[in-house]
């Protein structure tokens, strides 16, 4: 009796193992027949990006890392400096703009008024603009006098004040100065910087 069971057992065993066969080869024979003819390829490019953008501040024709101006001023005097920018040799063409604040120790920051030469334009922002590209090698007058502001009162005597000069350099190409210095006037940003034509 326990032959036949046994029999029967392996019997049956041996159809599973047929029927999982079967199946096997049939999936392999549908993946086969499913598959499409395909390919995958890759390339790669170096690109070589251009000079960065430098520049420098000058006092009197040589570049200084800080101003220097004569002590006791008063409210209105005015200091004849030529202050300037220079760019280094392999410097990418820029557009610059340039801020003149004066602080003091108490942290209060008015804006100076400067005699600026003729290329350069003052904005609604308190910036000046160059009027023209600075390219490697040129040197650039800016300011040619400061004053220092009427407002300030007797509150302000013996005290030292910070005058700062800010001059921001920014590409001249690919729109740079359009995207960034959103407070720049239309007319210079549609003479230095504009936008490219479709076509």
């Amino acid at each position: 009796m326990s032959d036949v069971r046994t029999k029967k057992r392996v019997k049956g065993s041996t159809i599973a193992i047929i029927v999982l066969s079967v199946m096997l080869i049939a999936s392999i024979a549908v993946g086969v027949t499913l598959a499409y003819f395909t390919a995958n390829t890759d390339v790669t490019g170096n690109v070589t990006l251009g000079d960065p953008v430098n520049i420098n501040i000058t006092q009197g024709g040589s570049t200084v890392t800080s101003l220097t101006f004569g002590d006791n001023a008063l409210p209105g005097h005015t200091y004849d400096q030529v202050i300037g920018v220079s760019v280094p040799a392999d410097t990418s063409d820029a557009l610059l703009r340039a801020k003149l604040t004066i602080s003091n120790t108490d942290g209060a920051t008015v804006t100076v008024e400067a005699t600026t030469v003729d290329s350069w334009v003052k904005g609604d922002d308190d910036y000046y603009y160059y009027n023209g590209v600075a390219s490697a090698g040129d040197a650039i007058d800016f300011v040619t006098a400061v004053t220092i502001p009427t407002t300030l009162t007797n509150e302000d005597a013996n005290k030292t004040f910070n005058i700062d000069i800010s001059v921001e350099a920014i590409q001249e190409a690919n729109n740079a100065a359009r995207s960034v210095w959103t407070t720049a006037p239309t007319e210079w940003l549609d003479t230095y910087n504009p936008v490219a034509s479709e076509g």
